[in-house]
């Protein structure tokens, strides 16, 4: 049976317990701010990486992202998609608009999560475009943000 959309799914949250003990290499999805806070409460912190903080602060980016994922790439490192639509949103949506974000609503977007990150401590902070492209842009949103790479080292 599916959670509801405030629910917690303890199994990712033992997923990513488990992982930071036995892996260097992993990733999780984390689908709503219950399940997100709850990793947030149960992860290691390390490094510069401080998951009370990143919890307290994330606020609207983590609702307005198209996707979370939570892991380790040999330390803490999140991913945030950016959306194309506000319906792809994770969090609740007020804004009815059906139309695509435009480039700049999708960089400010991006601009904004990178903002955040710098103030977390993110040691790596690189933007995937989409159209994907040979090389990542580092530290700004370039022209088609779409996966936002955060990493505590």
């Amino acid at each position: 049976m599916p959670l509801g959309r405030n629910a917690v799914n303890n199994d990712v949250v033992e997923f990513a317990r488990l992982g930071q003990n036995v892996s260097l290499t992993f990733l999780v999805p984390l689908r709503n701010r219950a399940t997100f806070d709850k990793v947030m409460a149960t992860v290691q912190g390390g490094n510069s990486f401080d998951p009370a903080e990143v919890a307290r602060t994330i606020g609207s980016l983590f609702d307005d992202a198209l996707g979370v994922e939570f892991g380790a790439e040999g330390s803490a490192v999140l991913y945030i998609t950016t959306a194309f639509f506000p319906n792809q949103c994770i969090g609740p949506r007020t804004d009815k608009r059906h139309e695509r974000y435009t480039d700049a609503e999708r960089q400010d977007y991006a601009q904004r999560v990178i903002d955040w990150a710098r103030t977390m401590g993110a040691d790596e902070i690189t933007v995937q475009q989409h159209p994907a492209t040979d090389q990542d842009v580092v530290g700004k949103p370039g022209e088609h943000p779409y996966r936002i790479r955060l990493w505590w080292d």
